[in-house]
């Protein structure tokens, strides 16, 4: 019996390639599977995913203008419909650190989508007789056309599908909680140490303004990443690009994408250049930037549980130590954290990347894609945990904050327009001193009546706007 193939042979420009029997890849793919085995990251998903809808598109158009057979144009949209559902992802392969352009995994798509368009053809792997995938599968394209306009494309569909709805549902959570204690007065702090009395509804509400403006940010990215080079071909001239091709498939991409979809005036803006995608990366570093500080918040004030701050209960989800017994650590807060020094990283590169491009080509696209889209989708992920595992869960420890409080040394600010700043920092440090009170202080240094106390320290009227009057 007959053992079965488990390679076949393919020429290219170069020769000869072995390829694995099974694989849908073809030459192109199979010398850069085998060149750069760099790293155990492959291309991102949602850049193939874009890049095989760009495929779908540009052959759409190029039926409809009549450059392509139409029979050739449907195979090769009905294959690239396939690979952007996911049904292949296991046959791109290719290493994230690869020939900067990305033409090795434009290549993988076009070889990928030409077998199949060959099969659904009748004809065989590896043969093209049907479908070839530089001629057809990638006809009126560059990959330095179709990569950034893929990349883009990618952006936009993670911030439109995943980290804005995220985003908002954590925003949601705070304005919960934010309701839920809006009357609940706590000691303020700045610079670390005790300030102002302030609510906990001001410091959620905090919280979800400062995410607000974010959000709208990302919004306003979206439409930015959906003006696209595609169309520019090898250095924004648009040579080998039949007239109106570029445009049309952009009009098809808006139809199956649900966004605006528009081809740039001048498609070198972002093949030699980066402007969107660093100011998108920008706006994602602001979002992981604000993250952090309020997880690192939110971490401290439910540092303890009984000698740290202590005002918010945070769920218990793990034990927090291998040798300390009913340790329980703030994990969502730590991951949080980590996730935006990540985005930080992958901030920094992203910049690096596009002051790296030279003359009418940045040849830093597969790392760039790499460390935006998993920004974004990491980013997404941690609001969805935050909310989930934290947010929605807290609690705040009511009986300590107002034992905080009572102590709090900042009262002495209420009495600022009856005694002014230099008598009310006497009252301060006296109470610092001999370790009482505010409200005993006052007291006793005849600065206050007794029945006066409620009306110059009551910490609910220190947290309004305004002065306090006789």
């Amino acid at each position: 019996m007959a053992k079965e193939a488990k390679s076949r042979v393919e020429r290219d420009t170069m020769g000869e390639v072995k390829i694995p029997a099974g694989a849908l890849w073809g030459a192109n793919t199979e010398r850069a599977r085998l060149n750069l085995p760099i790293s155990d990251r492959k291309m991102p998903w949602p850049l193939l995913k874009a890049l095989a809808n760009i495929k779908v598109a540009v052959a759409g158009a190029a039926k409809e203008k009549e450059y392509l057979d139409p029979k050739k144009a449907e195979a090769i949209e009905d294959a690239a419909r396939e690979v952007a559902a996911g049904r292949y992802k296991d046959q791109f392969p290719l290493d994230v650190f690869q020939t900067g352009s990305g033409t090795s995994s434009n290549m993988n798509m076009n070889e990928v989508v030409a077998n199949l368009a060959n099969q659904k053809l009748g004809g065989e792997i590896g043969a093209y007789e049907h479908v070839h995938p530089n001629d057809h599968v990638n006809f009126g394209q560059s990959s330095n056309d179709t990569i950034p306009s893929a990349l883009h494309l990618a952006a936009a569909d993670l911030l439109r599908n995943e980290l804005i709805p995220k985003l908002s549902g954590l925003i949601e959570a705070w304005g919960v909680k934010a309701k839920q204690y809006e009357g609940v007065v706590k000691t303020g702090r700045t610079h670390l140490q005790d300030a102002l009395p302030i609510t906990f509804g001001h410091v959620f509400r905090g919280y979800v303004g400062v995410l607000e403006h974010v959000r709208h940010a990302l919004e306003e990215a979206v439409g930015l990443l959906c003006e696209i080079p595609l169309g520019g071909t090898a250095v924004g001239t648009g040579f080998q690009a039949p007239e109106g091709l570029a445009e049309r498939a952009a009009e098809l991409l808006s139809e199956a994408l649900g966004e605006d979809v528009r081809v740039a005036e001048d498609p070198i803006v972002y093949m030699a250049g980066r402007p969107t995608v660093t100011d998108a990366m920008g706006r994602v570093a602001a979002l992981a930037a604000e993250l952090q500080r309020i997880a690192n918040d939110v971490r401290m004030m439910g540092s303890g549980p009984r000698v740290g701050i202590g005002e918010l209960q945070l769920p218990s989800l793990q034990p927090g130590s291998s040798i300390m017994p009913g340790k329980v650590n703030p994990v969502v807060c730590e991951s949080v954290v980590q996730v935006a020094l990540a985005v930080a990283g992958h901030h920094a590169t992203a910049l690096a990347a596009a002051a790296a491009g030279q003359f009418e080509l940045n040849v830093t696209f597969p790392v760039t894609a790499y460390a935006l889209l998993e920004s974004i989708q990491i980013l997404a992920n941690a609001c969805e945990v935050f909310r989930t595992r934290l947010v929605e869960g807290l609690k705040v420890k009511e009986d300590n904050v107002k034992k905080s409080l009572d102590q709090s040394l900042a009262l002495a600010t209420g009495l600022l327009s009856k005694i002014g700043y230099a008598e009310a920092a006497k009252v301060a440090y006296r109470a610092h001193e001999k370790g009482l009170t505010v409200a005993e202080v006052v007291v006793e240094m005849g600065v206050l009546a007794p029945e006066e106390v409620d009306k110059w320290l009551d910490p609910s009227r220190l947290v309004k706007r305004g002065r306090l009057k006789d």
